[in-house]
């Protein structure tokens, strides 16, 4: 079965839209409708139209500056550009044609004599304008497409600087309120801490697992607001390098999320041979290796593996974090590092987090003038590895050195 021939009508007015598909229908053709520029491109790039029908007076991407778009598609230089429209003014023939049109049919169409004008256009048909108009409607026309475009960059110049001025306003609020919270978040913490040391008195075993409960999820709380204070503060926070025992700084985090480990049914596994001192941020690492961590077990069912190992190469140390959890998409691989970014969107989603902790991660061990790669199969697990050199240039923020935030 031999398929129809395809018009594309480009046109915002729906009984225009309905005529138009109605007369040319019952001629054979299909007939795709774009309702405004940007969706008559779009289906011009996906098909091949034997003829294209523009009405010059759509909004926003008008129907000139949309022509001239179709005639730089490849597949369309030899497709008929035909406008279809109510402009009717002198210089709009014109006007049409410089823009690339290869005729013109004025509004309200002849629906006996439309068929057969579309069929001569089809057939070859082109009109021309004279060389001596053609380069004064031209310059003309380039002299508005240049006014249009200045104007769009005035317009991008005000929503940049607007999207600037909301961007500090919500910096300077996640800021205030992460530390609002903090306070009386650390009171809470110290005070459910002395209660699990028995300082403020024995408990009973209900007590103590209600205590420890309450205890385990403050210090999430205390995670996120950490994590969120971190991004806020980086463009001005510098790293403070010291000599780290990368050994002990591992064991320090794994010991502080046995309860977490415990609660999610969990083997932890930590492979470290004999690792020389680090000239690093050791307050900065622990959080790296905590993200991470936090990362894995997030992921990872009950009845999992997660293994953090670290060993020497001669110029670095690689930190590795490998996990049996659910893995990551491919196409996902590059976005996990943005701030915010959730493979899962929807609240609905059984991953709880915000989005920082990676994020966090890569830009401490860029600050660090190191890499984080992750490799990741979909059902088995990833892997991530931080790789730190020995000796990181010293001097630089972290803004400097890793990501802006």
């Amino acid at each position: 079965m031999t398929e129809q021939p395809v018009i594309l009508y480009i046109e915002d007015n729906p009984d225009n839209q309905r005529l138009i598909q109605r007369i040319l229908t019952t001629r054979g053709y299909t007939v795709l409708i774009g309702r405004d520029g940007p969706e008559g491109l779009a289906l011009a790039r996906e098909t091949q139209p034997v003829l294209v029908l523009v009405d010059l007076n759509i909004p926003g991407l008008d129907g000139y500056e949309t022509t001239t778009r179709l005639r730089s598609l490849p597949h369309l230089h030899a497709t008929p550009i035909v406008a279809l429209t109510a402009d009717n003014r002198p210089s709009a023939r014109e006007h049409a044609l410089v823009a690339g049109c290869d005729g013109y049919i004025s509004k309200p169409v002849d629906v006996r004599r439309l068929p057969n004008q579309i069929a001569e256009f089809i057939s070859g048909k082109r009109e021309f304008v004279p060389a001596v108009v053609e380069t004064a409607v031209l310059r003309e026309y380039n002299h508005k497409l240049v006014e249009r475009l200045e104007q769009r960059v005035r317009e991008l110049s005000t929503a940049n600087a607007e999207l600037q001025e909301l961007d500090r306003i919500k910096s300077q609020f996640l800021s205030t309120l992460s530390h609002e919270l903090r306070t009386p978040l650390t009171s809470l913490l110290g005070y459910l801490e002395l209660f699990l040391r028995g300082t403020l008195g024995p408990l009973n075993n209900t007590q103590y697992e209600a205590v420890t409960l309450m205890h385990r999820n403050a210090e999430i709380l205390s995670r996120h607001l950490n994590n969120l204070l971190y991004l806020q503060e980086a463009r001005s926070t510098s790293l403070t390098l010291t000599s780290v025992r990368l050994t002990e700084l591992l064991q320090q985090v794994v010991d502080a999320i046995q309860g977490q480990i415990r609660q999610r049914n969990v083997q932890l596994d930590l492979l470290v041979t004999e690792v020389a001192p680090l000239q690093a941020d050791a307050n900065a690492l622990q959080l790296v290796v905590h993200n991470l961590l936090d990362n894995a077990l997030k992921f990872t069912p009950a009845g999992g593996q997660i293994v953090l190992s670290a060993h020497d190469e001669p110029s670095r140390v690689l930190l590795r974090v490998a996990d049996t959890g659910c893995g990551i998409p491919e196409e996902a691989i590059e976005k996990i590092f943005l701030p915010f970014y959730q493979i899962d969107n929807s609240l609905a989603r059984p991953y709880p987090g915000n989005g920082l902790g990676l994020a966090i991660v890569r830009h401490i061990v860029e600050a660090h003038a190191g890499q984080i790669t992750a490799r990741s199969v979909p059902g088995q697990g990833t892997i991530f590895t931080v790789m730190l050199p020995r000796t990181p240039a010293t001097g630089e923020t972290p803004n400097e050195a890793g990501i802006g935030v």
